[in-house]
């Protein structure tokens, strides 16, 4: 399901950060309590913030029941920012989800991760050259697209995970990765209602790459989100990131 609105325009992209870690991500800081998270967008001008908290095998972290917690305390707050609370999921492997998907279905927004090769239980490719993770990711988005689970997919294609490669072999497994195969698939996820963010360090790290793959999607007429990531206050902040965009995209 698509919760914000179809647009190429960079500053209006902006205006929603879609990922973000609350104090429930092991990962964040202790500063990124939910309420002072709502108080930060509404003093960088936000429009919408989205809580994603992970929600990995073996985590012990209560997904449905962090949602219901930070439901109740939104509901004492007086904000003028949209804030949707979900969750980011892991696609771990081929048809291979870290929760039931009667969890899925309780929460308001599952921002999927595709890419998180790191962690040990993750599926690994049988070719672990570049180009064989690069055909390990598009299958695991293809299978993703399968269901009705996804509403945006977490950093799209990022290898900032992938500590076993060089810079260099992560911009072979991206450059390996053609334009037709980007358009089928990012297709595929438009149709199955659900969008591709635009996330910071992937972008920063990676302009080539993530300046195709904005032009691709856009002739592919799929939604974009832009996330942060954020594990700090500051970072709630999306400003210096349209700049960056805008500079990456022209």
């Amino acid at each position: 399901m698509f919760l914000t609105e179809k647009t190429y325009d960079i500053d209006e992209l902006c205006r929603n950060n879609m990922h973000t870690h609350s104090v429930f991500s092991k990962c964040s800081k202790p500063e990124m309590v939910f309420e002072d998270m709502v108080k930060a967008a509404e003093k960088f001008g936000l429009k919408t913030l989205a809580i994603t908290d992970h929600s990995d095998l073996h985590d012990e972290i209560n997904s449905v029941g962090n949602y219901r917690k930070l439901k109740k305390r939104l509901a004492k707050m007086d904000t003028d920012v949209r804030v949707i609370i979900g969750a980011e999921m892991s696609a771990y492997g081929v048809g291979k989800f870290a929760e039931p998907y009667r969890i899925d279905k309780e929460i308001e927004f599952c921002n999927y991760s595709c890419v998180h090769y790191h962690l040990d239980y993750w599926e690994q490719p049988k070719d672990r050259s570049p180009r064989g993770y690069a055909e390990h990711m598009l299958a695991v988005l293809s299978a993703l697209f399968d269901t009705d689970r996804a509403d945006a997919i977490a950093h799209p294609f990022s290898p900032c995970k992938m500590k076993f490669f060089t810079k260099s072999e992560n911009e072979t497994m991206l450059a390996s990765v053609t334009d037709n195969e980007l358009f089928d698939i990012m297709k595929k996820g438009e149709d199955a209602g659900c969008a591709w963010e635009l996330h910071k360090s992937s972008v920063l790290c990676y302009p080539d790459f993530y300046r195709r793959f904005f032009y691709v999607g856009r002739e592919a007429g799929v939604h974009f989100t832009v996330g942060t990531d954020a594990h700090h206050l500051k970072d709630i902040d999306t400003s210096d990131f349209a700049q960056s965009l805008k500079e990456i995209l022209r």
